[in-house]
């Protein structure tokens, strides 16, 4: 009996510490449910096919794919990547493919002022704020950026740490997994 408890309790500790020492979500996994604060800029809610002022899930969006970028408001490799995002969210909708997925910033630790500050300037999709790293953390604190392509019911089917090298090939991804 004692060697059956003991067993269980090192299988529980050895579970444990994997979940501790768990990374940041990679493809073929699945997100833990993220409830994301209400978007701080107007309009913002409405390119995601939401209501303004509310709490939403990624199952509340619109699209089927969401492309979500977890970013520093003061991050230099987040501002350094920003003008290709904006070209990658133009190319979507000039491609006729935002139908079928859209792109979401995520701003760890950012207030809802410093969203109004830089969303306007640095990224022209919609970011919302994660002022108490809530989100962050149930990412397991990826570092900045953090890019993802996930599914509204949260699977992941690409994750990228950094600067994405080749926006090109990056795109061509994202064809071949909306069409």
């Amino acid at each position: 009996m004692t060697k059956r408890l003991t067993m269980a309790l090192l299988l529980t500790a050895a579970l444990l510490c994997s979940q501790a020492l768990a990374g940041p979500p990679v493809a073929g996994e699945v997100l833990p449910p993220l409830t994301i604060a209400p978007l701080a800029v107007e309009g913002d809610s409405a390119i995601l096919g939401l209501k303004d002022n509310c709490v939403f899930t990624l199952a509340d969006i619109k699209t089927e794919y969401v492309l979500i970028e977890i970013l520093g408001v003061y991050c230099p490799v987040c501002r350094e990547m920003s003008s290709s995002l904006t070209r990658l969210y133009k190319r979507i909708r000039k491609a006729r493919l935002d139908d079928r997925i859209t792109m979401l910033g995520i701003a760890a630790g950012a207030t809802p002022m410093e969203v109004r500050h830089v969303r306007p300037k640095d990224y022209v999709f919609p970011v919302a704020h994660d002022t108490e790293f809530e989100i962050h953390k149930a990412l397991a604190e990826p570092k900045t950026p953090y890019t993802m392509i996930v599914d509204r019911e949260g699977k992941v089917y690409y994750a990228h740490l950094g600067i994405i090298p080749d926006f090109n090939a990056f795109f061509q991804e994202i064809q071949n997994l909306v069409k």
